[in-house]
């Protein structure tokens, strides 16, 4: 039986179109470590990957959350140990003024040094990170802290001194008639990491989220003892300070042990936010452990042998250069054959 020389190329030329394919498809595993790209080529594998790339994102989306959230809690506990050094270096200021043998002019000059001492207070209260104030509460773009034209704290532009707090009511304040309101821009914010958070109703079971926010008045303090002294340490600073200027040493002694009694419990939140950012470093930690898992399972579902696909393309290779020198002896003749 003659074989047509027509025939001979059209063969020759499936030879060459398959091994230039299977050259190519060998290059492209090499080139993307992967065995497949899409879902029809292996449908069971690929079913599977889709489903644990579907894991891993909203577990990378967990790992964005907690990373940002303890980078906050970060710069707020770097804001609340500032204070604290602030309340300690206060303290001192007023063991000295006590002591202070050049009286008044002495106790004048250390009044300056607490005055500083609340202005530096204020700007640590008003920490940013991220274009959202750390101690502001539900607030996010604006500043907790403010002085009215007496100097006087405000919070959320209501007087720190005037807002009380009760279990039931949470943080408010009274208007002449009695009325209670509720402090604006100061409601707890949750945040979901994975805990697998809970609604009741509206509100968000606290359990199950966690709590990213911080009220200034619950770190800061607010409203009035029953002798009339301030709660909020900066209206503390304020009083020292008066009490210092006019040369009330019984006052200014009296003064002080509260403000070493207040240090001694804002410390207690530094402690706080120290263990949740610890908690969150093992959260990150166990989030990278799991997105590093799932890494490998795609990879065996659909990674290749290296090995394999290296020898697969010598062979590869091998076969178009020889189907290549097979052209080089097929092509001349039966094209001379054909102009024949």
């Amino acid at each position: 039986m003659r074989v047509s020389d027509r025939t001979t190329i059209r063969n020759y030329l499936n030879y060459l179109d398959q091994a230039k394919t299977n050259y190519a498809e060998t290059n492209e595993r090499i080139a993307s470590g992967n065995r497949f790209e899409r879902i029809s080529d292996d449908v069971s594998a690929g079913t599977r990957v889709m489903r644990v790339r579907t894991d891993m994102k909203k577990t990378e989306e967990y790992y964005d959350t907690v990373r940002a959230i303890n980078e906050e809690l970060t710069v707020t506990e770097n804001a609340m140990t500032a204070i604290n050094d602030l309340l300690t270096k206060a303290h001192t200021k007023i063991l000295k003024a006590l002591n202070d043998p050049t009286g008044s002019s002495g106790r004048e000059a250390i009044a300056n040094e607490i005055s500083a001492i609340k202005k530096e207070m204020l700007q640590c209260a008003n920490t940013k990170y991220n274009n959202k104030y750390v101690l502001a509460g539900s607030s996010a773009s604006v500043a907790p802290f403010s002085l009215d034209s007496n100097g006087k704290l405000r919070y959320n532009n209501i007087d720190v001194d005037i807002i009380k707090y009760t279990t039931t009511d949470g943080y408010y304040w009274e208007d002449g008639s009695g009325t209670k309101h509720s402090i604006p821009m100061d409601k707890d914010i949750y945040a979901d990491i994975g805990l697998g958070i809970r609604m009741t109703g509206s509100d968000i079971q606290s359990d199950t989220a966690f709590k990213v926010s911080y009220s200034g008045l619950e770190i800061l303090g607010c409203g009035e003892d029953s002798n009339g002294d301030p709660k909020n340490l900066y209206s503390l600073l304020s009083k020292i300070e008066d009490a210092m200027r006019g040369g009330n040493l019984d006052k200014l002694g009296s003064l002080d042990s509260i403000l070493v009694k207040s240090t001694e419990e804002f410390s207690k939140f530094i402690t706080d936010v120290g263990s949740k950012t610890n908690f969150l470093d093992g959260v990150e930690t166990r989030l990278t452990s799991r997105i590093d898992s799932y890494q490998k399972h795609i990879g065996t579902l659909m990674g290749i042998d290296d090995a394999k696909e290296a020898m697969n393309q010598t062979m590869n290779d091998y076969v178009l250069k020889a189907v290549l020198q097979m052209g080089a002896n097929i092509l001349p003749v039966s094209l001379m054959d054909f102009l024949n």
